[in-house]
């Protein structure tokens, strides 16, 4: 009986490691952006480029030209996930990763619907008039030079990083490993495998913070149109999303694997 049950378990165990090992899914295969689409395309938007496997915003930003927002967004839609991926931002350059975006006409920008984890050259906080993208992003570093809810790791406006030196400088690799999981009510970020940041994504500690953030002031924004930021954080599935935003940008090594 035991030598036929012995076949039977390494049959299992060889099933259960196949598994583990093709969960992680690469994003940007044979330097194609297949999966891949610009927030609600009319056909003009453009600024995205792969080369060598590494994606590449390069762009003009809708800040910049107003022409509307062209953030790379996942054909795909993701509930609970986690995506790992390397960044490098040039010079005063910011950017981000976007989660649980809805596509529909009445959205502008991915943001009114999607949550994001920072993208920084941290050293604008230190020199605020380096940062690219005028008035509005000098803004936004001036008003948050004590908070660090705009901070690199920040869950942009709700939660700040709880360590500020972990990011390398410039034009260098650093690398991301975020987890955001509904079923536990949790989100994590690494940076450099450095746990920076920690939170729930719904709840009274969740409401508290949207309550103390600019997206809870809908009204003070016409810019974003009639749906403003009402559905902001809303959606527990959505689509990924890298960020239109000032400055070259450039990611590689992007993989996900979905949790259940």
């Amino acid at each position: 009986m035991k030598k036929k049950l012995l076949p039977i378990f390494i049959s299992i165990v060889l099933a259960n490691c196949t598994t583990t090992q093709s969960e992680w899914k690469p994003l940007i295969v044979d330097n194609s952006l297949e999966g891949w689409h610009i927030f609600q395309d009319n056909g003009s938007k453009k600024g995205w480029i792969i080369e060598d496997n590494i994606l590449i915003f390069n762009g003009v930003s809708d800040m910049e030209t107003g022409e509307g927002d062209a953030s790379l967004v996942s054909d795909k839609v993701y509930g609970n996930f986690e995506i790992k991926f390397d960044w490098k931002i040039i010079a005063g350059g910011n950017s981000g990763f976007l989660w649980g975006v809805h596509e529909n006409e009445k959205y502008k920008y991915p943001y009114q619907t999607g949550q994001e984890i920072q993208i920084l050259d941290h050293a604008i906080y230190k020199d605020p008039k380096t940062v690219l993208g005028g008035e509005i992003e000098l803004k936004n570093v001036m008003e948050d030079m004590e908070a660090h809810k705009h901070y690199v790791g920040a869950l942009y406006g709700l939660f700040a990083p709880t360590i500020a030196d972990a990011a390398k400088p410039a034009e260098q690799w650093n690398s991301y490993h975020i987890k955001i999981d509904y079923k536990s009510n949790r989100g994590e970020v690494l940076l450099n495998d450095i746990l920076i940041n920690s939170f729930p994504l719904k709840g009274p500690e969740w409401d508290a913070m949207y309550q103390e953030s600019k997206f809870s002031k809908s009204e003070d924004y016409e810019y974003l149109g009639d749906a403003r930021w009402h559905d902001f954080g809303k959606f527990s599935k959505g689509h990924i999303c890298f960020q239109d935003h000032p400055g070259k940008v450039s990611f590689r090594n992007i993989r996900i694997k979905e949790l259940e």
